[in-house]
Formats: structure tokens, C-alpha cells, sequence
């Protein structure tokens, strides 16, 4: 049997928000295009209604 401790963290929308984009960057490699975007703009961020999807609508746009 193994027993574990169950946490919970606690992010702000801001905090939120930085992770997304610091995720963003390190899997862009060196072009930080995406992620200069995410944290200049804002961003709205919510769950699909069937919870499968987490969504993050920006502003603005960007050339991919």
C-alpha cells in the first residue's frame, strides 16, 4: 500500500498566465514570438463545457 499527500496550488490568473507562456517558450526553442504575445496581451482563460479542454482566447494577432 502507498499513501500519498494530496496538495493543492493555488494560481492567480497572472501566475496562470506566465506558466502557459513560459511553457510556450521553452517548447518554441528560440522564437519567442507566441510567448511575448501571451504575456502582452490579455488573455481570457476558461474550460470547454464538457471539461476536456482548457482554452485560452488572446487578443490581438500574430504571424505564425
Amino acid at each position: 500500500m502507498r499513501t500519498t499527500s494530496l496538495k493543492t496550488i493555488y494560481l492567480s490568473l497572472g501566475e496562470l498566465k506566465e506558466a502557459i507562456a513560459n511553457y510556450v517558450r521553452d517548447k518554441e526553442g528560440t522564437k519567442i514570438g507566441l510567448y511575448a504575445h501571451i504575456m502582452n496581451s490579455d488573455c481570457e482563460m476558461e474550460w470547454t463545457q464538457d471539461n476536456t479542454e482548457f482554452l485560452i482566447s488572446m487578443d490581438g494577432e500574430i504571424e505564425d
